[in-house]
């Protein structure tokens, strides 16, 4: 019995899917993330210039041809991830699809926007846009409410894609500015609070061609994919949330070489320790930390070279002795037989070298100053000053969405903004931390790409920054690595913030 035509073409496009999965494991390593976790992805092609988040402009202008390239790419990576042949795929333009509706508003866009809305697939059974948007705006939502921006401000701004009505209510979507040709995410009405005035909070406003190449990236990386495959989690569309992506393990360690790199080259040669051929520490070590089989931080830790030098950041110790390690571990012991889905717990990669500890105690109530999962949390009763300062890895509850096991804790041994007022730490948004906190260091705030303001920040961002501060002067670098106590992360707390934010990303 011969096979109907539209059959042999989803065939077709299914054994293409496989092939775009394979040839990337082929190429590095391979990375497991979590038991049962396979699934299908279309990788972008690193030479494909469309595909580069970050590429340099001339003008401030619109990119229109690049940013619908990616629209359609984005699109295209959608539609055959459900399964669909890219041959049946309907590829109406924005006024195409949405006929009069669309001309009546020709008027009130820019003509970039107008080329890129006549340059994009649009139609209504295209599969959900990405993760964090439905898809492109219909006309009668692409101008939002006048009551949210000032009268002069009202076709200044568009709501250009909705964000996913799953994800949040009152939700908005990608906001783009038709004066300054960038764009922001507000999940929520609540969140164009943090975006303006523009003037005041410009490190949160892409060209759109950067917020279209980083989604595109997440998906190149294994954070966010697309796939016909069930999710551990809620999927939006075909799109599924990761707590990881496979490649972030290798651009944690490149980060972290790098760090270690600047590090060593500013000590004696005298002062360097022992050069290991060995990793940070061995699988060994980490179970007997009961740190668990199939995650970030022992992928991270087991192929992470030990650096030459005692201390990291400032009074934070590299874990040179094993036994410290696993003697050090908090909540890698705690107890989830009762909790659902797999929890990864946090673990203290860098401990305070002079053992100090943190106070968890609230300063009142229906406040939590643990930033860890409510299991974890709840095994520090108030009182308990026991636990270690230091840099932690993200816990992470895998059956919840928008987390990040990549991500880090800095817990510290003091509070921020005891006294109140509108100064000290803040947020990489530039908003103040919470006032007592003890862990919002270096931590996102707002997250223009899209995403929730509690998503921790990623380690690799982190060791990046790090040596940024180590190569500008700021840390020091002594006979035994950086110099100084725990007690200099205080300097966030004073005019010197600027030094203690990592900029805006996803």
């Amino acid at each position: 019995m011969s096979m109907p035509f539209g059959s042999f073409k989803i065939l077709v496009s299914l054994f293409v899917i496989s092939l775009a999965f394979l040839v990337p494991l082929i190429r590095r390593r391979p990375h497991s993330q979590q038991d049962g976790d396979h699934f299908v992805q279309v990788f972008i092609n690193d030479r494909d210039p469309v595909a580069k988040p970050n590429l340099p402009r001339d003008d401030d202008a619109m990119d229109a041809a690049r940013c619908a390239a990616l629209h359609n790419k984005l699109v295209e990576h959608a539609w055959i991830a459900e399964g669909l042949a890219l041959e049946e795929l309907d590829r109406r333009s924005y006024f195409q699809h949405h006929g009069d509706a669309a001309n009546e508003i020709r008027g009130r866009l820019n003509p970039a926007v107008t080329s890129f809305l006549e340059s994009i697939i649009v139609h209504e059974k295209l599969p959900t846009f990405f993760y964090w948007v439905e898809g492109i705006a219909p006309p009668d939502m692409m101008f939002p409410d006048e009551e949210m921006f000032s009268e002069d401000e009202r076709d200044r701004f568009l709501l250009l894609y909705t964000t996913n009505i799953a994800i949040v209510g009152h939700s908005m979507g990608l906001i783009y500015d038709q004066k300054l040709h960038r764009a922001t995410m507000a999940l929520g009405m609540e969140d164009i609070d943090f975006t303006h005035p523009v003037t005041e909070h410009e490190d949160l406003w892409h060209p759109l061609e950067t917020v279209l190449g980083n989604w595109l990236q997440m998906g190149e990386i294994g954070k966010i994919t697309a796939s016909p495959i069930e999710a551990p989690n809620a999927k939006h569309g075909p799109w599924t949330w990761h707590s990881y992506g496979p490649a972030q393990v290798d651009s944690t360690l490149a980060a972290f070489e790098r760090l270690t790199i600047a590090i060593e080259d500013r000590m004696s040669p005298g002062k360097l320790l022992h050069a290991s051929n060995g990793p940070l520490l061995e699988n060994s070590d980490l179970d007997a930390a009961s740190v668990p089989q199939r995650c970030f931080i022992r992928s991270f830790l087991t192929r992470a070279r030990r650096p030459r030098f005692k201390t990291i950041a400032p009074g934070l110790e590299v874990p040179l002795d094993p036994g410290v390690f696993v003697a050090n571990q908090r909540f890698t012991a705690v107890d989830t037989r009762s909790e659902y889905g797999i929890l990864i717990p946090p673990v203290l990669i860098f401990a305070s070298a002079e053992r100090r500890t943190v106070n968890f105690d609230p300063p009142g109530p229906y406040v939590s100053l643990n930033p860890f999962c409510k299991v974890y949390a709840n095994s520090v009763p108030r009182g308990d000053y026991s636990t270690l300062a230091g840099l932690y890895s993200e816990s992470v509850d895998r059956s919840f969405l928008d987390n990040s096991e990549e991500g880090f804790r800095l817990l510290l041994p003091f509070r921020f903004r005891a006294h109140g007022g509108e100064y000290g730490a803040r947020k990489s948004n530039g908003q103040l931390v919470e006032r007592h906190s003890v862990a919002d260091l270096f931590q996102h705030g707002h997250k223009p790409f899209g995403g929730e303001w509690w998503r921790a920040q990623r380690l690799e961002r982190l060791f990046d920054r790090w040596r940024e501060l180590v190569e500008s002067g700021v840390w020091r670098v002594g006979s035994q690595g950086v110099e100084g106590t725990i007690d200099t992360f205080k300097d966030a707390d004073t005019g010197r913030w600027r030094d203690y934010i990592i900029e805006p990303t996803w």
